[in-house]
């Protein structure tokens, strides 16, 4: 026995326009969390400089205190690095050695960078999490028209971490925006990354200490 049917021109049209809505929907989630991951580590790979807007927000939950500060970003491929903040406090950092100025205090703190998980070297703190933490669940969402993925990680098992989880904001190029840490005492920390650009020349000097007069000197490097 067989069974026939016939599907006029006006169904057909609903029926077309139906399965176009369904591939362009389809096609929009297609991306998986880990092939986000994987494009933020290749243009990470791909990154010679970095330059950015900075806010970082500290909350101390016991305290219920909270800080706020902003301020610029300079990086370079070689790990080098220069922060800016707008009293004139500055850090630079060749990649092996960290210069911290206060002009409060007229003083720079010279240190040996720190190569664990304490380091604030900034392609660690915006992109290392990558490779540091795993992926437990991941959202696509729209903001002011932008597709916007919301990243959510943690510590792997096993691994005694002081900073046990992640939230990561990334942007359509697969640049992170917004980083928001939690550690073991359920303080809070959030880096927010504006007017983000990459790969833009950016003078040598920027990653050069240079001593003014009347400074006073704390070198806490170790002796060699």
């Amino acid at each position: 026995m067989y069974f026939t049917f016939e599907i006029n021109g006006e169904t057909m049209k609903k029926l077309i326009s139906f399965l176009m809505i369904f591939s362009i929907l389809s096609a929009s989630y297609a991306i998986s969390g880990q092939k986000i991951i994987s494009n933020i580590k290749d243009n990470y790979k791909k990154m010679k400089t970095f330059e950015s807007d900075f806010t970082q927000i500290q909350m101390w939950e016991l305290a219920s205190e909270e800080s706020r500060i902003t301020g610029k970003i300079y990086m370079n491929s070689d790990d080098s690095f220069r922060v800016e903040m707008p009293e004139g406090d500055y850090i630079i950092s060749n990649g092996k050695t960290v210069w911290r100025y206060s002009t409060e205090n007229s003083q720079v703190l010279i240190e040996d960078v720190k190569n664990n998980e304490e380091s604030m070297i900034p392609g660690k703190l915006f992109f290392d999490f990558t490779d540091r933490y795993n992926l437990k669940d991941y959202s696509e969402k729209k903001e002011d028209g932008k597709v916007i993925y919301m990243l959510d990680l943690e510590a792997p098992k096993g691994k005694d971490r002081f900073i046990y989880r992640l939230k990561v904001k990334v942007n359509s190029d697969f640049l992170p925006v917004e980083i928001e840490s939690f550690d073991l005492d359920e303080n809070k920390n959030v880096y927010i990354l504006e007017n983000i650009k990459i790969n833009t020349e950016i003078a040598k000097d920027k990653f050069t200490y240079v001593k003014k007069d009347g400074t006073e000197v704390i070198d806490l490097r170790k002796k060699k």
